[in-house]
């Protein structure tokens, strides 16, 4: 019996287009009203994670930044916060900052984000438009940057893993519908450790638990799950590390999923 629905976004509960289709939503709040619990689990910020947490009607922690965060959506409570390494972090600013990579760097409760053209016209008060992360990393030790593009992943992997490999997560991920983007955090943030956590705080046996994602920071979360469901849009290492595949996320595998192993068919 599946107790409870670690939901990765990017790539998994998103479409292509990062809209939450009805079917994916629909199937979420039947497991919901079905007594399930649902956990997201992504690579985003707590304020944009917390958004989709809401339209969806959740209110268990919110696992954000790869696992490096985990925090409740309704009392902003911390149950684990991870910030990088801030000399590591300003080395990597000050690279993104001269070649002008799209990357968004956390620090504190701000995200500052450097997009490729003109960038959005509004932005939630959390996140501010910058093209210089180095002197907001100055300020205070981030808790993750990210960075899109595969040329600026393959960059930053080629300048910085060798050195910080050990101290540092470099979390490589790319989908058939998602874009080429690096993550990185501490060391010790992982979606899995962070999965368990959470259902030691809800109370879920982790083998009463089933895991859905895309990219290889999921990977961790099916070693922990009792079934781990990788996306038809996931690479080839990512599928065979689970122990099913879903459809794309274009075509609601999140929903076929959640059918499959929650609703009962």
């Amino acid at each position: 019996m599946i107790r409870l629905v670690a939901l990765d976004i990017d790539g998994t509960l998103l479409d292509s287009s990062n809209r939450l289709s009805d079917g994916n939503a629909a199937a979420v709040r039947e497991a919901l009203a079905q007594g399930a619990q649902v956990v997201l689990a992504t690579s985003r910020w707590f304020h944009l994670a917390r958004l989709t947490a809401e339209s969806l009607g959740l209110t268990t922690p919110l696992i954000c930044h790869n696992g490096a965060l985990v925090k409740r959506p309704e009392d902003g409570q911390e149950l684990l916060h991870l910030r990088l390494d801030q000399d590591f972090s300003r080395q990597v600013a000050t690279l993104g900052d001269q070649r002008r990579y799209m990357m968004f760097t956390t620090v504190d409760h701000v995200t500052y984000m450097r997009p490729q053209g003109k960038g959005p016209k509004r932005l939630p008060r959390d996140m501010r438009v910058s093209n210089y992360h180095a002197q907001a990393v100055a300020q205070a030790a981030p808790t993750a940057i990210l960075i899109f593009g595969e040329e600026a992943v393959g960059e930053v992997w080629d300048a910085f893993y060798e050195r910080f490999g050990q101290a540092v997560n470099f979390s490589r991920n790319h989908s058939l519908t998602f874009p080429h983007y690096l993550s990185l955090t501490h060391a010790e943030a992982d979606k899995g450790r962070s999965l368990e956590m959470v259902c030691r705080e809800l109370g879920v046996d982790p083998a009463e638990a089933m895991a859905i994602g895309d990219s290889e920071a999921d990977v961790a979360m099916f070693e922990v799950a009792g079934q781990g469901i990788a996306m038809g849009n996931a690479p080839d290492e990512v599928r065979e590390a689970a122990s099913d595949v879903a459809p794309q996320n274009d075509d609601d595998g999140v929903a076929w999923a959640i059918r499959k192993y929650v609703l009962g068919g």
